[in-house]
């Protein structure tokens, strides 16, 4: 009797598998060029990034890509002339979301596309001074949770074949500002006075399938 229930069940979940497309995994680098107070609090220095996507089909022409972001902008880096030591100060954010992307003639393999997403990034600082020389050595680093905030995202894209794509897309996001212009205070607790951040992201993407 078990096994006349399981039987239809069984026949039913394979159905669905076969009917559903499997995920489309792939990657993508970006270019970050930052607006808003982060342009300000970055003295106008880009950052890169990257993420890690899986794109799931709906329907004819929309597909859902939940996607991990990991950004990193290098606020300063200091070098002691005729030494070995070393300073650098650093902002880096991870993301998590999905875009919904939209090819307005229904082909996800080649053509224009327009995306909009929304998901979570956490903001940190860091710190990191290192002094080597022939007799010793020595290195410190330190991070600090910055604000967890949400992210919004508008953008346009072109799937140039069914692998390779470019994306300009528009990341939305607060974090808090240091009291001081530039991100000087790495030792201390990072102020909670909050901040805007516009995120121009001009990325190459690539599937794997």
């Amino acid at each position: 009797m078990v096994h006349r229930r399981l039987l239809p069940c069984l026949a039913l979940g394979i159905a669905l598998q076969a009917t559903t497309p499997p995920a489309r995994l792939g990657v993508a680098a970006h270019l970050d060029v930052p607006g808003g107070d982060l342009r300000t609090d970055l003295n106008d220095k880009p950052g890169v990034g990257a993420s890690f996507q899986a794109g799931f089909e709906l329907g004819r022409a929309a597909t859902l890509r939940p996607r991990l972001d990991l950004d990193y902008y290098r606020v300063s880096s200091y070098r002691r002339p005729d030494s070995n030591y070393r300073e650098e100060v650093g902002f880096t954010a991870v993301g998590v979301g999905a875009d919904l992307l939209f090819a307005p003639g229904g082909d996800r393999e080649h053509g224009p596309y327009g995306l909009a997403g929304a998901g979570a990034q956490q903001w940190f600082q860091n710190f990191s001074a290192s002094d080597y020389s022939s007799s010793s050595s020595s290195s410190q680093a330190d991070r600090k949770a910055n604000r967890l905030s949400p992210w919004a995202a508008l953008g346009l894209g072109c799937q140039l074949t069914p692998k390779l794509g470019l994306e300009v897309r528009e990341v939305f996001s607060s974090y808090d500002g240091p009291q001081t212009q530039g991100l000087l205070a790495p030792f201390s607790d990072v102020p909670t006075r909050t901040r805007h951040a516009a995120v121009t992201q001009l990325a190459v993407t690539f599937r794997f399938r």
